[in-house]
């Protein structure tokens, strides 16, 4: 039971994400629309999965501070860009704060949790709930989530996602389609499978970086590599996971 909750806050997160995926200025009401689906999703899962008021309660307050730190740091650090290096740190310390606090918290759980009775009949019966609900995080972490982590880390180090997306185009979309097939494909073992496809987008990405190296100077190299390398750590993390589930 250890990465359950980690699993669950890893899962809130990627789905309140979604609801930002297609823009990096947010606005206010729709930071408290997100928070507010995730203190939602927090607590269906603590009805369901919590062994006891008292320490869902304290569980389920860590893990909606996380989510609101990384919610209102995120938008801000990347409405500001690069000079958003404080927010930036808020942002990420959430995501610590919340996997600190699921991890040491995961003893408010049920030792044996079982699907409810609705869901029995279901496909997700056919596998134990604790591992439904670990892969489910790893796998929500790799679309809106890790794209939002990948640009913070882009203009923490100065070249924002912002200019450099202009001239190598489909990186909102290309990156969580290769997660999720790095992720899929380490999951059934098949790394080699997975070291190809990350092969072959260098080799696809090649003539558009000499084309901007030709033009002048550019960041664009170090934003592709930078990028890339960030991009593949978190779909090898969501590996990590359903393996150590």
């Amino acid at each position: 039971m250890t990465l359950m909750a980690f699993g669950a806050f890893l899962a809130t997160v990627g789905a309140c994400d979604l609801l930002r995926a297609d823009r990096d200025d947010v606005s206010v009401l729709r930071q408290l629309l997100m928070v507010a689906v995730g203190a939602a999703g927090i607590t269906a899962f603590l009805a369901w999965a919590g062994d006891g008021v008292g320490g869902s309660v304290l569980l389920g307050l860590g893990l909606l501070s996380g989510l609101a730190m990384w919610v209102v740091g995120s938008a801000g650090a990347l409405r500001r860009g690069p000079r958003g290096g404080a927010l930036r740190s808020v942002a990420f310390g959430g995501l610590g704060v919340g996997a600190v606090v699921s991890l040491l918290g995961v003893g408010a759980l049920e030792e044996w949790l079982e699907w409810p009775t609705r869901l029995e009949e279901t496909f997700l019966a056919r596998w134990p709930a604790y591992d439904v609900v670990v892969a489910a995080g790893a796998l929500l972490l790799q679309l809106a989530t890790a794209n939002i982590v990948v640009r913070l880390l882009l203009d923490a180090v100065g070249v924002p996602a912002t200019t450099n997306e202009k001239k190598l185009k489909g990186g909102r979309l290309l990156g969580p389609m290769e997660r999720i097939f790095i992720v899929g494909l380490g999951a059934i073992g098949e790394t080699t499978a997975a070291a190809i496809v990350v092969a072959a987008k260098g080799l696809l990405r090649f003539p558009e970086l000499q084309t901007s190296t030709r033009e002048g100077p550019s960041d664009v190299t170090e934003y592709f590599l930078i990028g890339s390398f960030a991009s593949w750590l978190l779909g090898l993390a969501g590996v990590a996971m359903i393996y150590l589930a």
